[in-house]
């Protein structure tokens, strides 16, 4: 039994469930937030009432949401991030502070109160982590299926990873590709249903607002923000790009959205160029609506700084280190071609937690993350 980190793991829970309970509710006041600002309680309530036709959200976190009451709900997605802080500890090769930069990290305990599935898609790509990671370095199958399905899960979640694993074919040709066809054969049935219930069209898994939210990130009269004082000119342009299409099917909108983002690249390439610079660090320290800047700054900088120098001390890196940076470059880069939020960082945090636990560590405990 590893008593420190049970202790760990008790205070992550106990953080979580306060600040749900007790510190939320008078911030929702104060601020006047919504916890359901992405709508997934009307679809969970068509997965209770059997009318579930949604194709615009991943299957998985809706479906937790209609499995549960508003309290439990948030009860266990502070569970599900408490167990994060285990992951991260096996992560980093059973250190310690990894799990408490976790544990501790305040964008972790607030997301937890909002009913949005960035705090089980943490979980799920930790998961998916620490199962490629394995199979990494056993490279028997049962492992790469293992991670394969893992992946398929996070893809239900949330589908921006479909492509993760055709990069992988570029590194571990000879066994990607069952990473890959775990994947598909977990997301086929899902693929199907919405084949029909859209009447023909193909959608892997959701359009998640891709479409909108890439050509809002990309809108350049207004730099990409979502809260700005120009808020009303990318409304005005969404507006006409709705009427444009009036009578599309949802697919058909969301494809009509992606092609008004690429206008906007292919118009401006320069500022398009630029603009995907300045969404980089959006990712990691801006919100949409700036809330309390300095301190966001202030806290994922002091992260980052840390990150950087455990990667400095654990020169050369093994594979497993350049995996682990390769996963956070992909959701960077993702997020830097379409809209970028301090809130979309939050699923790599771990990996980040994991790698920068090394600047407490011994050298040769740094390098081990078996």
């Amino acid at each position: 039994m590893n008593r420190p980190l049970l202790v760990c793991l008790l205070v992550a829970l106990v953080l979580r469930l306060a600040f749900v309970f007790l510190v939320f509710p008078a911030l929702q006041d104060h601020w006047q937030l919504r916890d359901d600002g992405d709508g997934y309680r009307p679809i969970a309530q068509t997965i209770r009432e059997h009318r579930y036709d949604d194709v615009t959200r991943g299957p998985v976190y809706p479906a937790i949401v209609a499995a549960c009451s508003n309290v439990s709900l948030k009860v266990v997605q502070a569970i599900l991030d408490t167990a994060v802080c285990a992951l991260v500890f096996w992560l980093a090769g059973r250190q310690l502070s990894a799990a408490w930069l976790w544990a501790l990290y305040p964008f972790a305990i607030w997301r937890v109160a909002f009913v949005n599935k960035e705090t089980v898609l943490t979980f799920y790509l930790v998961v998916y982590i620490c199962l490629q990671l394995r199979a990494w370095r056993s490279g028997h199958w049962r492992d790469w299926v293992a991670a394969g399905l893992a992946c398929g899960l996070v893809n239900l979640c949330k589908p921006m990873f479909l492509l993760w694993p055709v990069l992988l074919l570029f590194v571990v040709p000879r066994r990607a590709w069952i990473l890959l066809v775990a994947m598909l054969v977990l997301i086929a049935p899902w693929t199907y249903r919405n084949w029909r219930v859209t009447g023909g069209e193909f959608l892997p898994v959701a359009t998640e607002q891709g479409g909108l939210t890439t050509f809002v990130g990309n809108y350049q009269p207004t730099a990409g923000n979502w809260e700005c004082p120009g808020k009303l000119r990318w409304m005005t342009a969404v507006a006409v790009i709705r009427a444009q299409n009036i009578g599309a099917s949802v697919v058909a909108l969301d494809r009509a959205f992606y092609q008004a983002a690429w206008q906007q690249v292919t118009g401006n390439p320069a500022q398009a160029a630029w603009l995907a610079l300045r969404k980089c660090g959006r990712f990691w320290f801006f919100s949409a609506k700036r809330r309390e800047l300095l301190l966001a700054v202030f806290i994922q900088g002091g992260y980052l700084v840390l990150l950087g120098i455990g990667l400095w001390r654990t020169r050369p890196w093994d594979a497993g280190t350049e995996l682990m940076l390769a996963l956070i470059g992909y959701v960077m880069m993702a997020h830097a071609l379409s809209y970028a939020d301090l809130r979309f960082s939050l699923p790599v945090m771990p990996v980040v937690c994991a790698l920068a636990s090394r600047t407490f560590a011994t050298r040769d405990a740094a390098t081990d993350t078996s």
